[in-house]
């Protein structure tokens, strides 16, 4: 390659093109990095870098393989720009933003790379080429029969009926077949299997009682719905009060790593789907080595200029059916598809970001923080109840409920409150250009909705989103002066002991200042959804009446706190009921989506991930003591090994025991699982592998005044109340203590204590 373009041409044969040098030039080997020649009946691709100095760089391709080596190797190190036969390049290292060279990227593989069209199958996939074959021959043969062309023709059509019938029987088991032995090496196509035979899109919508039966006006009209719930947009301007509260720049991200970017990708789920610039992640997992720098390149010109890139702001928007009436617009989510390259930076900016902040987050916040579940939310709401019974006092309970509290947020409040934290501005502005002027459109059944734009809300889709959310509400906690809370994202719940009248007029006190809060923030509360429980063992508990806005909030005997049921006497007998019936309805699912299977791993499988998850949800906080209801929940486990071994035997045996089919098929029992897993609970708290503070101080230790042989770690509850023994903590102090002689607690890895 050389610096003067006028200094050679390019002369071409019928089998390839060359370089050739004019007279006098000099060819130095040592400037040239790059040099590639395709042989054969293809086309030299030529191209060099200038060590030292900045030069245009020229190729020459015609071929396919010509485009790949210059939009693949090349593209990584260079911009494009016009020149007189085309698509030229040159090195720039001094792009103002990442706009222009994303515009580049774009117009590259829109060119060059290939699109597929998919077609509507007119068989299904697993049909064998044989069995399409014998298809269109019955149905040519058919034809014939009914014109009455041969005789013989009707007898022929019956033939390859029976033989069609055959092969698509034989073709079907064969693919059952295949599907379960590849749950091991392939486990994807094995669930979409299974999963595809529960979703079937609605054909057709009812939504502000009108109904929409074409594709593209029910995708319209999830359009005006999600967009519906967004708030007008605010002009940005940090206010003085936050100004003043300002710590300092103690939160910023200056730049992006070479390893921030290569953890990211190796993080990143390998999947077919694709955002709206149609790269799916599986190709960036797989072509890492080429993305790596032009996206370290990227970030850090994002994090410079503080703009993110306009067309990692669109969004693809896919409905999702919760419950209820699938024919009801309200009854569906948004999932937000966003492009891989969106979800590799805002994943990098999430880890630093939530290193910086995680001290600032309150310890009452259990939701999207790690080492911290609905687990350690609901036990923590348990073991003050349970404190509660101990003294005989009452605790009231209130459970608020946010109206679409994710996609409510205002920008403007989000960023000045951050700004408060003591986020530099700097990064204050580049969160501004990445939650702003966001595109939005609903993607159904291949129907494509009108764009709107998110005025309000965090990202969704992103691990970045409930980061913000999280330190948006942050300062909730701090509002309430004379009751404890806790919180799951946004589910709320407020709470305090009721020893006179005056605590009543406290905890009124918090829910006035809470109204206030959601006034200030704009946030709304579902005035008519929030509840009060009152927990206490007394026959004649004290009502007390409280409200919100000046509207009285609902009394109610139980609640479905993050999908357990409470009641007042924290007996969790309609959890169980509830639990039990839900289980039973999955088990016949399974058994009539499984006529056809024969594999005892892949029967195994779907049990534990459909049937036996549901059994186990938390089940520190509802474990019960009763043997009828242990054998309750043992009977679903009992049900589905008598059906495993119907489908080893082929027939039903009614004399073999449960424990014995439980040894037969080395499956262990629930009860002996929930104990299992009731330790593991506890000896994570202990290490560090769940960080709860609430939950480590709640946990006593053994301390005797003179050695004894038999002492445990921990010290023995004994009580005459049984909602003493069930609770989780003394069953773990009684459990641990058996055992202690054999293992040592505090030195151990997980999976040797398991």
């Amino acid at each position: 390659m050389f610096s003067d373009e006028s200094r050679f041409s390019l002369q071409s044969d019928s089998r390839r093109t060359f370089i050739w040098r004019a007279p006098g030039t000099r060819y130095h080997q040592e400037n040239t990095i790059e040099r590639h020649r395709y042989g054969g009946a293809g086309w030299l691709v030529w191209g060099g870098i200038i060590l030292g100095s900045r030069t245009d760089l020229h190729v020459q391709s015609v071929t396919m393989t010509g485009h790949i080596y210059r939009d693949v190797i090349l593209e990584q190190h260079v911009r494009p720009r016009s020149s007189h036969w085309g698509l030229g390049w040159e090195f720039d290292s001094h792009a103002k933003t990442p706009q222009k060279t994303l515009h580049g990227r774009s117009s590259i593989s829109r060119r060059t790379v290939p699109l597929k069209q998919t077609v509507a199958r007119r068989f299904p996939f697993w049909y064998s080429i044989e069995t399409r074959r014998l298809l269109k021959r019955k149905a040519r043969v058919r034809r014939f029969a009914l014109k009455c062309v041969n005789p013989d023709s009707v007898d022929e059509f019956r033939t390859l009926r029976s033989a069609v019938k055959y092969s698509i029987q034989k073709d079907y088991n064969t693919y059952l077949r295949f599907t379960e032995n590849n749950l091991i090496s392939d486990p994807k196509k094995f669930w979409s299997y299974f999963n595809n035979k529960k979703h079937n899109s609605p054909n057709s919508l009812y939504y502000n009682n009108v109904c929409y039966e074409n594709d593209g006006d029910i995708a319209n009209a999830f359009d005006e719905y999600f967009k519906s719930v967004f708030k007008p947009s605010t002009n940005y301007d940090i206010k003085d009060e936050f100004k003043s509260n300002c710590v300092g720049d103690l939160v910023n991200i200056d730049s992006v790593t070479y390893d921030d970017v290569v953890l990211a990708i190796r993080e990143l789920k390998s999947s077919l789907t694709v955002g709206v610039d149609n790269i799916p992640s599986f190709i960036i997992k797989g072509c890492a080595e080429f993305f790596i720098y032009p996206l370290l390149i990227l970030f850090n010109l994002s994090l410079r200029s503080n703009v993110f890139p306009h067309v990692w702001k669109q969004t693809r928007i896919i409905p999702v059916f919760k419950k209820g009436d699938a024919q009801d617009c309200k009854n569906y989510r948004p999932i937000a598809i966003l492009s891989s390259m969106s979800k590799i930076f805002e994943s990098i900016i999430h880890k630093r970001l939530f290193h910086q902040v995680k001290n600032l987050i309150s310890s009452s916040q259990h939701g999207f923080i790690p080492k911290r579940s609905t687990a350690t939310n609901l036990f923590c709401l348990t073991n003050r109840i349970i404190s509660s019974f101990q003294i005989g006092s009452q605790l009231d309970v209130i459970y608020t409920d946010f109206s679409k509290a994710f996609d409510s947020i205002d920008f403007v409040i989000l960023l000045n409150k951050l700004h408060g934290l003591g986020f530099h501005v700097n990064l204050t502005d580049w969160l501004h250009s990445c939650l702003c002027n966001r595109t939005l459109y609903v993607y159904f059944n291949n129907a494509v909705s009108r764009e709107f734009s998110g005025t309000s809300g965090v990202l969704q889709g992103s691990n970045l989103g409930p980061l913000l959310f999280t330190l948006f509400i942050n300062d909730l906690t701090s509002v309430f002066k004379y009751s404890e809370c806790l919180l799951f994202a946004d589910d709320l719940k407020l709470f305090s002991s009721m020893n006179s009248n005056l605590y009543v007029v406290l905890l009124q006190s918090d829910l006035d200042c809470l109204f206030k809060w959601c006034t200030v923030n704009k946030l709304h509360l579902n005035i008519e959804k929030c509840s009060i429980l009152s927990y206490t063992r007394k026959s004649q508990p004290l009502n007390h009446v409280y409200k919100i806005n000046d509207l009285v909030l609902s009394c109610s005997n139980s609640v479905t706190d993050l999908g357990i049921i409470f009641d007042t006497k924290l007996d969790f007998s309609q959890h169980i009921n509830s639990m039990v019936s839900k289980a039973y309805r999955r088990l016949g699912i399974l058994k009539r989506e499984t006529r056809e299977f024969s594999s005892e791993i892949a029967l195994k499988v779907l049990y534990f991930a459909h049937v036996r998850s549901s059994q186990e949800y938390c089940s520190i906080i509802w474990d019960p003591n009763y043997r009828n209801r242990i054998e309750i929940i043992e009977r679903i486990q009992n049900n589905f090994l008598r059906y495993l071994l119907h489908k080893k035997n082929v027939i039903y045996l009614q004399d073999i025991s449960f424990f014995c089919l439980l040894d037969m098929f080395n499956i262990p029992s629930l009860y002996s699982r929930r104990d299992g897993s009731c330790v593991l609970f506890f000896y994570k708290v202990i290490n560090g592998s769940i960080d709860c503070i609430d939950i480590l101080s709640a946990i006593n230790f053994a301390v005797p005044a003179r050695y004894l042989r038999n002492q445990g770690s921990f010290p023995n509850v004994y009580s005459r109340f049984n909602y003493i023994d069930r609770f989780s903590l003394y069953k773990f102090y009684k459990t641990f203590n058996k055992i202690s002689g054999e293992l040592y607690i505090y030195h151990m890895s997980p999976t040797v204590f398991k």
